[in-house]
C-alpha cells in the first residue's frame, strides 16, 4: 500500500543523533508514512542500532557514499510517497503530534510546503511569501519541508558536485522556474541540530564558495544588483541602532535578557 509521505534520514557515523531522530519518527500518532534510512556505512555502532529496529523501517541501507546529497538522492530513488521530507540524523520532529498537526493543517498543499523550526533556545519563523532576494539571504529548511516526489523527477535531483549547498541550490530552481506552489505553514515541525556539517567553523569557507556560484549561476547579472541591495539594507540597519529609538529598544532588549537569566 501506498503511504501518504517518506520520511528520508540519512546518517554517518552520528550514533547518538541517530537515535534521537528515529525515536522522534517511530513516536508519532500520524503512521501514515514509510520510513527509509540511508548510511553511509558508520562504524560507531549506527549498523547496529539499525539492525536492532530494521522492523521500524521500511527500506535501510548501509554502504559507502559519495556524501550528504548522493545519501539523499539514494533516498529519493527508494521512496514511494506523495511527499517526501528530509530529516537527517541528530534533527527531530517536535513532540509526537508533530507530522499530525502539520499534515492535517488546512494550509497544507501545494507542492513545496513549508514550516518553522526551533533548535537550542531559540526559533525561526519563515515568511509567506518568497522573493528572488529572500534565497540571498537565506534558504529554507529541508528538515521542515515537505516535497511532492515528483517534483525530483521534473527538476532532476539533488546536484552532488556541491557537498553542503545543494539544497539551497534546488529551493531556487525550483522556485525561479515558476512551476511549483511554495506553501508555509506556521508551524514548528522540527528541531533543528546545530551540530551538522553546514554549522560547522571549517565549512564555512566552503558553504560561501558554494553560495556564490550557485548565485551566480541562478541570478546572472543580477546577483550583483542584489548584493548591492542587501549592503544598503546594512547600513540602513547600522544608522536606526543609532538613532534615540534604537539605543532605547538594545536597551530595552538587554533588560530583558537579563531578566531572563536572573529567573
Amino acid at each position: 500500500m501506498k503511504k501518504n509521505i517518506s520520511i528520508i534520514t540519512i546518517n554517518y557515523n552520528n550514533l547518538a543523533g541517530l537515535e534521537k531522530t528515529v525515536q522522534s519518527v517511530v513516536h508519532q500518532t500520524y503512521s501514515d508514512y514509510e520510513y527509509i534510512i540511508i548510511d553511509g556505512g558508520s562504524t560507531d555502532g549506527s549498523c547496529q542500532f539499525l539492525e536492532m529496529h530494521k522492523k521500524k523501517f521500511s527500506y535501510l541501507v548501509s554502504e559507502p557514499d559519495a556524501g550528504i546529497y548522493n545519501a539523499m538522492n539514494k533516498g529519493i530513488k527508494a521512496s514511494k510517497g506523495e511527499y517526501l521530507l528530509f530529516l537527517n540524523s541528530g534533527d527531530v520532529l517536535n513532540g509526537v503530534t508533530a507530522l499530525s498537526d502539520f499534515i492535517n493543517n488546512p494550509l497544507f498543499s501545494g507542492d513545496i510546503i513549508y514550516g518553522d523550526y526551533q533548535f537550542e533556545k531559540s526559533e525561526k519563523i519563515y515568511p509567506d511569501i518568497l522573493t528572488p532576494l529572500f534565497f540571498i539571504k537565506t534558504s529554507l529548511p529541508h528538515q521542515s519541508t515537505f516535497f511532492k516526489r515528483s517534483i525530483f523527477d521534473k527538476m532532476g535531483f539533488y546536484s552532488e558536485s556541491y557537498k553542503i549547498s545543494a539544497d539551497r541550490a534546488f529551493y531556487i530552481d525550483c522556485f525561479l522556474s515558476g512551476k511549483f506552489k511554495f506553501t508555509h505553514i506556521e508551524y514548528f515541525l522540527s528541531i533543528y541540530d546545530l551540530n551538522g556539517l553546514s554549522n560547522s567553523v571549517a565549512s564555512n569557507i566552503l558553504k560561501e564558495e558554494e553560495d556564490t556560484a550557485i548565485f551566480k549561476k541562478y541570478y546572472g547579472v543580477f546577483f550583483q544588483d542584489y548584493l548591492k541591495y542587501l549592503a544598503l539594507e546594512e547600513e540602513l540597519s547600522r544608522v536606526r541602532k543609532l538613532t534615540l529609538g534604537g539605543i532605547l529598544k538594545r536597551i530595552k532588549n538587554k533588560i530583558k535578557a537579563y531578566a531572563n537569566t536572573s529567573s
